[in-house]
């Protein structure tokens, strides 16, 4: 097991008080009315509980797992690069992890843990492929974000900007951004098309990729508002000159409406799951050939 970074000391000190307080309470609605008997019950049955509750937290929130995804350059039927996804928990709910952070205060920290092991697997990428980070605008501005980026080499690092809430100053971005791009990185917008990822938003922001929501991906073969939407951020992705990439394509249909719009890369089951050994991805030969 690692030895959690110091950015992730509060963030496992709350996860081990979470696991001792549903230990107790287990031990507590065990024991029932609590008399002499009762109470030595609860201490034997706490104690039982809590050090095996405490000690799977460690082993498994200590660092996260770096899960990798293909992004597939679709003219080219290439690897063009790969996602890294943080799996916590052992396989854990991501998005739980991370909301539950958030509560506590601790989305930076959990964001810096995350963006720290995902540097880390750059290296066993192949020479010509880039690894692409997620971080919300929070976290782009934070010193300790920078402080993590600049002891890497940005020029195989997108930065990918999410919309988990509105994105703040926009001119602090658009600097910051401007900053990052200097030393070598590529700008992306994730989630475009929905939410807070508008087309004005683009135009203000000019990505050099933007990664079309995956909530307008699932289900546009039957839905001609969320093709209509798809063909729009293409179109606005052009117009600044950004890489347009779909996201969550399962099947062999969406790859080909989505050819059609004129898509220029894909990412989905489709074309390779998450996995954490890059060598386990495995491109099925005919999802990057239209039919």
């Amino acid at each position: 097991m690692k030895s959690p970074s110091w950015t992730q000391t509060a963030w496992l000190a709350s996860m081990c008080a979470d696991a001792a307080l549903a230990a107790a309470e287990k031990a507590i609605q065990e024991a029932g009315t609590i008399d002499e008997y009762s109470a030595d019950r609860l201490r034997l049955s706490l104690q039982a509980r809590l050090e095996p509750a405490v000690l799977d937290v460690l082993e498994k929130m200590s660092a996260p797992q770096i899960a990798l995804q293909p992004i597939v350059h679709l003219e080219g039927r290439t690897v063009i690069g790969y996602e890294a996804l943080a799996r916590f928990g052992g396989g854990h709910d991501t998005a739980e992890a991370f909301r539950r952070a958030a509560e506590r205060g601790m989305q930076i920290d959990i964001e810096v843990a995350a963006l720290t092991a995902a540097l880390e697997r750059i290296d066993e990428l192949p020479p010509t492929a880039f690894l692409g980070v997620n971080l919300s605008a929070a976290a782009l501005m934070d010193v300790r974000v920078g402080e993590v980026l600049a002891g890497a080499d940005l020029s195989r690092i997108v930065i990918e900007l999410t919309q988990q809430a509105e994105l703040g100053d926009i001119a602090a971005i658009k600097h910051r951004v401007r900053e990052l791009q200097l030393e070598g990185a590529v700008f992306c917008l994730d989630g475009v098309g929905v939410g807070f990822m508008t087309e004005a938003r683009v135009v203000e922001l000019r990505p050099e990729m933007v990664k079309i929501s995956r909530s307008l991906v699932s289900g546009c073969l039957d839905d001609s508002d969320k093709q209509a939407k798809i063909r729009e951020m293409v179109t606005v992705a052009r117009r600044v000159g950004a890489l347009s990439v779909a996201i969550g394509v399962e099947r062999v249909e969406e790859r080909d409406l989505l050819l059609g719009f004129g898509l220029d890369a894909v990412q989905g089951h489709l074309f390779g799951e998450p996995t954490v050994q890059l060598a386990d991805i495995d491109i099925p030969a005919d999802s990057v050939v239209a039919v």
